[in-house]
């Protein structure tokens, strides 16, 4: 009887693991990532302590992101929106006192996405993010274009 348990759970986590996999194979920004600070750059931005990156499936083509920042004296920021990939623009929540930005997203392959922010109708930021082959690492291309702030390159490591 214990071989039947046994090769049944084999079975069952072989079945999940396949799951995973297929799940990740179509969106593999979903998880958290954590900022590699030494193979950042982070422009004219301060170098903050820590941040940490999260994506969830909301199921019907919908996603959530959730972005949480630790600056160098230990002050902790958050932004999060929910999002789709058809361009349409969504609000970002923020724990900052700053006015509501819009953020869309566009898909362009498996591995590559596209981002625009912006505040009241002007665009604030244009980024691109970008997975790994091996789908272990998320590099952020961030532009500035109505501002003196310097590009970034943000690279994050899969948790």
């Amino acid at each position: 009887m214990s071989k039947i348990v046994q090769s049944l759970f084999a079975a069952l986590t072989l079945t999940l693991f396949s799951l995973g996999a297929v799940a990740q194979s179509e969106n593999p920004f979903l998880g958290t990532w954590d900022i590699d600070i030494d193979e950042s750059d982070f422009g004219s931005a301060p170098i903050p302590r820590s941040i940490a990156r999260s994506y969830a499936d909301l199921g019907n083509g919908r996603f959530m992101y959730l972005v949480v920042t630790t600056n160098q004296d230990g002050e902790v920021d958050a932004t999060s929106s929910s999002y789709s990939y058809s361009g349409e623009q969504y609000p970002i929540a923020s724990l900052a006192t700053i006015p509501t930005a819009r953020i869309s997203y566009k898909r362009i392959n498996e591995t590559t996405v596209e981002y625009t922010v912006r505040l009241d109708g002007e665009v604030q930021q244009i980024g691109a993010k970008f997975i790994s082959p091996n789908y272990q690492r998320l590099t952020i291309a961030i532009q500035y274009p109505n501002s003196d702030q310097k590009d970034q390159i943000l690279v994050f490591n899969k948790r």
